[in-house]
């Protein structure tokens, strides 16, 4: 283990910090200046590292992931942890599809 005069136990080894940042809707004006709007959330960057982790608000239970894309230096691509999943569809299976419907009712009866 490295000695770090600076941490007053010798035996623990100190978390690296993040950088936080809060997460606003708002606006872009024809200047470019940025309007401030409503906090949706926050923005988490460990140092040396390009990767945001990002807890919304409305969402406190997931996270999500920001990078910078690799096309575009003006935007980024929000990554999620889950997988994507489509709502399950109903689905229904006739057993008899030769037989008309008044001649099931025969056989129930």
């Amino acid at each position: 283990m490295n000695e770090n005069n600076n941490f007053p136990y010798s035996n623990v080894v100190p978390i690296r910090k993040s950088d936080r940042f809060g997460v606003y809707l708002g606006e872009i004006t024809s200047s470019g200046e940025v309007i401030e709007g409503e906090s949706v959330g926050i923005a988490l960057l460990k140092q040396g590292s390009k990767k945001f982790r990002l807890k919304l608000f409305v969402y406190p239970s997931h996270q999500y992931f920001i990078v910078p894309d690799e096309k575009d230096d003006t935007k980024y691509i929000v990554l999620s942890l889950e997988e994507y999943r489509n709502q399950p569809e109903n689905i229904f299976l006739c057993l008899f599809p030769d037989k008309s419907e008044p001649q099931e009712d025969m056989i129930a009866s």
